[in-house]
């Protein structure tokens, strides 16, 4: 048992070793994007909103909203690409007859891709420090829970996303989960609002939201970095997401086996 459990961790060592080196590659780019993505929403949020009324905790609250949603849709593509190669040359296969559980495939897959999202976000909070400088002040922030949120709501959001193209029958219908699903799913998800502003607004609605788990990521960053009191508690947000992710990822696991015919 020891042995064939030391197998399959070298194996999926290796693996997502190599998933890595393939996007180091890219890191420079992907940089650059965020970098770019950043500046411009948090210049408009954070500084022209506050003129037409907004509040002038809007950049602040933007800008951890926006670790949440680059998590998302940095993971939205490498999941089409996934998609497209099932579609087309379907190389995955030859990781499939590796001596390997199946599952290991699937869960290297999201590692690698929340490494790779992780790598690319961290800059996003020293980014948005300067940029709004005295607008946001990191009195309540927590490395620890940052930490536990931000690698919990990546592994999430890459988890989700796979889940997603089991939704759609092959790549040319890809826009739906897009547009029926993920974008609904994030625009109400509170990555411009906290909820307890919408709970107010609408208790009804605000009870239905909670079933939506992109709440939780936004809530908790929001709790790891801001006031904790206005946000839903920590470790609930954690404890939901991971709860969010085991499910998904089952049912991604289970509709992809069937796709694919797994070993």
């Amino acid at each position: 048992m020891y042995k064939k459990t030391n197998k399959y961790l070298k194996i999926f060592g290796k693996l997502l070793k190599t998933d890595l080196l393939i996007f180091s590659k890219n890191i420079i780019t992907n940089i650059i994007n965020c970098t770019i993505w950043v500046s411009i929403t948090m210049f408009v949020f954070g500084y022209i909103f506050p003129n037409l009324g907004m509040s002038e905790n809007f950049g602040a609250l933007w800008l951890t909203g926006s670790l949440g949603s680059w998590a998302i849709f940095e993971a939205w593509p490498s999941t089409i690409t996934f998609l497209s190669d099932i579609d087309g040359n379907n190389s995955i296969s030859y990781q499939l007859t590796l001596p390997i559980p199946s599952w290991l495939i699937f869960l290297k897959r999201t590692f690698s891709y929340a490494i790779n999202t992780m790598a690319t976000g961290l800059i996003i909070l020293p980014l948005g420090k300067l940029i709004l400088w005295n607008k946001i002040n990191f009195v309540y922030f927590s490395p620890i829970k940052f930490f536990v949120i931000f690698i919990t709501m990546n592994i999430f959001a890459n988890t989700f996303s796979h889940f997603l193209i089991t939704t759609v029958p092959d790549i040319h219908n890809i826009e739906k989960a897009f547009i029926r699903i993920l974008f609904p799913m994030w625009f109400l998800g509170g990555a411009q609002f906290p909820w307890h502003i919408l709970n107010s607004m609408s208790p009804i609605f605000g009870k239905i939201i909670l079933l939506n788990p992109i709440i939780y990521m936004m809530e908790g960053i929001r709790s790891a970095i801001l006031n904790p009191t206005n946000f839903l508690p920590f470790w609930n947000c954690v404890a939901t997401l991971w709860g969010f992710t085991i499910l998904f990822g089952i049912i991604a696991i289970i509709r992809l086996k069937k796709r694919l015919d797994f070993i």
